[in-house]
């Protein structure tokens, strides 16, 4: 019975989907930043960074092998 009163209460609170709410404005900002940080690396103001970034890891990916 006591299970019942809490699913109750649970449910009458709202608050359920809340968390999926966070945790989906949470990516989408993530996703915001790492655009933003893509664009800027891409353009003049990064400069040839992210070539260089991933050239770096291709070589030392590379030298592993």
């Amino acid at each position: 019975m006591t299970h019942v009163i809490r699913w109750l209460a649970a449910r009458a609170s709202g608050e359920r989907g809340q968390a999926t709410v966070e945790y989906f404005l949470v990516i989408l900002a993530a996703t915001a930043l790492a655009f933003i940080a893509l664009k800027w690396l891409q353009s003049g103001s990064g400069g040839g960074l992210l070539s260089d970034l991933f050239g770096g890891v291709i070589k030392w990916v590379l030298g592993k092998f």
